[in-house]
């Protein structure tokens, strides 16, 4: 019956453009009546008919976007004015340096979730997984009922997520891939990988950043270096257990001195273009027993 009045609405609604000065309902109550009125009148008074229009105008948009060549997540984020977590979780990126040209990107246009909703769900249920208000989730998806169909779309603003960078994942990028437990140092676009370049050895990672982009520990460790280092520019060395260590290079400033111990996720330096550096980004190294090894073949 509900579906048939809606239908009635558009041309009703055409009508409801020539008023102007009607204020939207202020509470779920107040959509239940006005739905309900909607649904057993005949007449469709053009002041109801304008609040409805103007409360499902208030819902929150959902932002589609292609990924073009050059794009980072990080950039993306930054250019939408949302959180990293938001593009992640909304698009299950598990890894959130890894996406590819051409690849359809799906997130409110506020910080939250885009969720797709599963048989069994409740507005009640989700508001207390992700912590946030039920009314939030309600206001921000301009809803006429608590049912909820499979399928279907939700933006659910402000829901705690995950940190992408605190999230270790074990996905390979090719070759022999050790689980080190390390998250990304900064999540960028590389410029250089380990290997030869320009007829000598680049012994470790060029991940572009922005001048004062944090840079992060990618395991616990103790700081062994921290300052000026020539043709590293600003540098920090860490020392973490099973042998291993990590640099981080060319930071415009510095976080930590030596003897400090840093968690996981840390903030350490802030990138920059310090010493011998064509921009501002981050070369990232990593040694096992003294002994340079791939820093792709570390992360996740």
């Amino acid at each position: 019956m509900f579906k048939l009045v809606l239908s009635g609405l558009v041309a009703a609604l055409l009508v409801t453009m020539l008023f102007a000065g009607t204020v939207a309902a202020h509470s779920i109550e107040d959509v239940e009546a006005m739905v309900a009125e909607l649904a057993e009148s005949e007449y469709y008074s053009p002041e109801l008919c304008m609040r409805y229009l103007e409360y499902k105008q208030q819902r929150v948009e959902v932002i589609s976007y292609t990924v073009v060549k050059g794009d980072t997540l990080i950039g993306i984020s930054e250019r939408f004015g949302v959180s990293l977590a938001t593009i992640s979780e909304s698009n299950k990126i598990e890894n959130p340096n890894l996406i590819r040209v051409g690849q359809q990107l799906h997130f409110p246009e506020v910080s939250g979730l885009l969720y797709t909703v599963v048989q069994g769900d409740e507005l009640t249920a989700l508001a207390d997984k992700y912590e946030v208000e039920y009314e939030a989730i309600w206001f921000a998806n301009s809803l006429d009922s608590e049912e909820l169909v499979p399928g279907t779309r939700l933006v659910i603003p402000g829901a705690k997520l995950p940190d992408p960078l605190l999230r270790a994942r074990s996905v390979s990028r090719g070759g022999s891939h050790v689980n080190c437990g390390f998250i990304w140092p900064l999540l960028g676009k590389l410029s250089s990988t380990y290997g030869m370049r320009r007829g000598s050895f680049h012994w470790g990672i060029d991940i572009i950043g922005r001048v004062g982009a944090p840079i992060y520990a990618v395991a616990g460790g103790v700081v062994t270096s921290a300052g000026w280092a020539g043709t590293y520019g600003y540098m920090v060395a860490l020392e973490h257990k099973s042998g291993i260590s990590t640099l981080y290079a060319h930071a415009t400033r510095l976080n930590v001195t030596i003897g400090d111990r840093v968690s996981q996720g840390d903030v350490i330096a802030y990138v920059g273009s310090t010493g011998h550096s064509t921009g501002p980004h981050l070369h990232f190294e990593v040694k096992v027993n003294g002994r340079y090894v791939n820093p792709l073949s570390r992360l996740p």
